[in-house]
């Protein structure tokens, strides 16, 4: 009873202060319902569209050095993160706002390979069509975190036209809109 409670009491801290590396729980928080839920129709055409890349660092690296031109958000997440749940149709909308005015969005993954169903379902049911890629690291650990460069997850980045790292939030970024319209509006090389 003892290790219940003691286990209760972390969850509780993970989802007060955000999910770190090394301690990810394997039961996911159910995901908010989108359009996608509403017909499993919808959810099948939708899962075409989504692409799934695995890699690691440089593989991240690459998909950013391929929108060179645009700004780029950048979202580090994971399915048994609740923030990190909570945020992604957050991510998804500002994408969907900001895709026709030079926004590119990548997405990370720190899920287990063997969750690699789960994450596509995810990615699906939040109708993600922008890069998507599943850290090949199958773990969430320290190395990850530096690999990465990230201390805890949810982790939202904001990159320049240069690809210049410009802003990062750990928590829900009020300032999120207004820092990209900055962005966009500077000229770019």
């Amino acid at each position: 009873m003892r290790s219940i409670v003691i286990a209760g009491f972390l969850c509780s801290l993970l989802a007060l202060a955000g999910c770190a590396p090394g301690t990810a729980s394997t039961s996911p928080p159910a995901a908010e319902p989108t359009a996608a839920d509403a017909s499993p129709a919808a959810a099948k055409d939708s899962a075409k569209k989504i692409e799934l890349v695995i890699g690691d660092e440089k593989k991240f690296a690459e998909m950013l050095a391929n929108h060179k031109g645009k700004i780029v958000l950048v979202d580090l997440w994971a399915t048994w993160c609740g923030p990190c749940v909570e945020q992604f149709p957050h991510t998804v909308a500002t994408h969907e706002k900001y895709k026709d005015q030079g926004l590119a969005t990548i997405a990370v993954s720190f899920d287990f390979l063997m969750d690699e169903p789960k994450v596509r379902e995810f990615l699906a049911k939040n109708q993600a069509d922008f890069d998507n890629l599943l850290s090949n690291y199958d773990d969430v650990s320290q190395a990850v975190g530096e690999a990465f460069q990230f201390e805890a997850l949810p982790e939202l980045r904001l990159y320049d036209r240069t690809g210049k790292l410009r802003h990062e939030w750990t928590s829900k970024p009020e300032d999120l809109e207004q820092r990209i319209e900055e962005l966009l509006a500077e000229k770019g090389e």
